[in-house]
């Protein structure tokens, strides 16, 4: 099996994990390990491409971003020793 583009790759990674638990030995079995090794190989072959992750959707602010977690209110925990 070869995974051509991020969509043949995406429904890849969906099928294997829908018969991730499947018995050894039989044909699910057989296949996931096809699956697997597609999804390895195209890993590797696209390693430098987004290696942080995709970009998330709403931006890249989080509520445990240092702005939103209220940091100064947590400082008089730090122990400066």
């Amino acid at each position: 099996m070869n995974i051509k583009d991020k969509a043949e790759y995406d429904a890849a990674a969906i099928r294997a994990n829908a018969i991730s638990d499947a018995p050894e030995g039989t044909p699910e079995a057989r296949e996931l390990a096809r699956l697997v090794a597609a999804i390895r190989a195209w890993d590797e072959a696209h390693k430098g491409e987004q290696s942080h992750g995709p970009e998330p959707v709403s931006g890249l602010t989080r509520p445990d971003d240092l702005s939103v977690s209220g940091l100064p209110g947590n400082l008089g925990k730090l122990h400066l020793d």
